[in-house]
């Protein structure tokens, strides 16, 4: 007997990491279907660069409501630090639209990734339905027993860093779950007013919570042992580039063997800024960044093409607006510059390429934090993020190349020794067959 199964995705999908992850595990859920059954995925889109994609991949698209620009999602949802949609009324709207869309796709399962939204509307809408959430980070409160720093944002976060986790090991963990980082106080008003009435929604943590956490990183980063069962350490999940051979001319002409300077990628992806990248183009154009070489990408939703070249005056480096295989050219340089994006960061790593990188997001500082205690990178804060900081640090990164590669070399063998998309389709179906039984 034939099975129907429907599976809803919703996350923030205006974002690039998260689109292609969850369409990666999309592809994952569909080449682990059983033959007998019948499978239906369905994208939940308030606008978005990369609904073609999903329509090119043959799953489908449902435009929830409250429809929005779709290019970035801190625009689209007024983001601020503690609050990721921070306007009442479209929280509210927001979650109207989420709860209906629920409704009417009626499904067997429900994945999101980061989207407090999708858990608080599954439980008010079909609460019977089970849910996975597929994570950067174990956001469970057992997250808090990790050692953690301070988010750029607050002032502690100047202090040096082992001063820091001082700090937060002393704090008692009842006060670590009200961080204002976590709070999140709009979405949980809007929550209230539409009417929920279970557990207080006092952080992110309550309001993620799933049947099933798929956390898309490597356990040697946590204490595995102090998670629930339901949290599964997967490994890397990004995007597969089809397209692995390099076809802009100025970019090969910058990786050829026959260019002797040192080479760089710079990609700052959908969570950057126009200044972060402004404050790259202007470090190569500095006496030293003269000697560089590298390919920067600038994509329209973060700084116009005729601005950062405009801007620009050094003849070996290229900045392009367009798609290019990011692992193909960054098995080809010395040195990425990038935000602290897990995809972004976890094909670099799969390259064996040592990073400097920027968060633009809490989590993204703790993905940079765990590679520079590897030895593979180095983080600079948001605020020091200027051209003069990452001459220096890049020297830096320069002077003990053999070592930063190597620490690169070692991490990239155990992400290529993690089985990403074996786990995560296995973990899929059984929770599926659970819930049929």
């Amino acid at each position: 007997m034939r099975k129907n199964i429907t599976i809803a995705i919703a996350t923030i999908f205006q974002n690039g990491g998260d689109a292609t992850r969850a369409l990666e595990i999309a592809k994952i859920i569909r080449e682990y279907k059983p033959e007998n059954c019948d499978l239906r995925i369905v994208f939940l889109t308030r606008g978005s660069l990369y609904e073609e994609k999903v329509i090119h991949s043959g799953f489908e698209l449902y435009r929830a409501t409250p429809q929005l620009e779709g290019i970035r999602y801190q625009d689209d949802f007024e983001t601020k630090f503690g609050e990721l949609i921070g306007n009442e009324a479209l929280a509210y709207d927001i979650l109207q639209g989420e709860i209906k869309a629920y409704k009417e796709i009626d499904p067997d399962l429900i994945i999101y990734g980061f989207w407090p939204i999708g858990s608080i509307a599954r439980r008010l809408a079909i609460p019977n339905v089970k849910s996975i959430a597929f994570l950067p980070l174990p956001l469970t409160e057992v997250f808090l027993t990790e050692s953690l720093t301070f988010p750029d944002e607050l002032s502690l976060s100047r202090l040096p860093v082992k001063f820091q986790r001082w700090i937060m090991n002393c704090i008692p963990h009842s006060l670590k779950k009200k961080n204002p980082a976590l709070k999140h106080s709009l979405i949980r008003k809007a929550a209230e007013r539409s009417g929920w009435s279970g557990s207080p929604l006092i952080n992110v943590f309550e309001m993620l919570k799933s049947d099933l956490f798929l956390i898309n990183d490597l356990p040697i980063f946590y204490q595995t042992e102090r998670y629930d069962s339901n949290v599964i350490f997967t490994g890397p999940v990004y995007a597969q580039e089809k397209q692995e051979e390099i076809k802009d001319n100025e970019i090969l002409k910058i990786l050829d063997n026959t260019n002797t300077r040192k080479k760089f990628f710079c990609t700052l992806g959908t969570s950057g800024n126009k200044q972060e990248l402004l404050e790259i183009v202007k470090m190569f154009n500095s006496p030293w960044g003269m000697k560089c070489s590298g390919i920067i990408l600038s994509p329209p939703s973060i700084c116009p093409l005729e601005e950062s070249r405009g801007l620009l005056n050094n003849e070996n480096i290229y900045v392009t607006d367009k798609f290019v295989p990011a692992k193909a050219i960054s098995k080809r340089v010395d040195l990425v510059i990038c935000h602290g994006g897990q995809g972004t960061l976890q094909t670099a790593i799969t390259s064996a390429i040592p990073l400097i990188g920027v968060a633009t997001q809490p989590e993204q500082k703790i993905n940079l934090e765990h590679l520079e205690a590897f030895g593979s990178a180095i983080r600079i804060p948001m605020r020091k993020w200027n051209c003069k900081t990452l001459e220096k640090k890049i020297q830096k990164v320069l002077k003990h190349y053999p070592r930063y590669k190597q620490n690169a070399e070692i991490l990239c063998r155990q992400y290529n020794e993690t089985n990403a998309k074996k786990i995560i389709g296995e973990q899929i179906w059984k929770e599926i067959e659970v819930t049929r039984k």
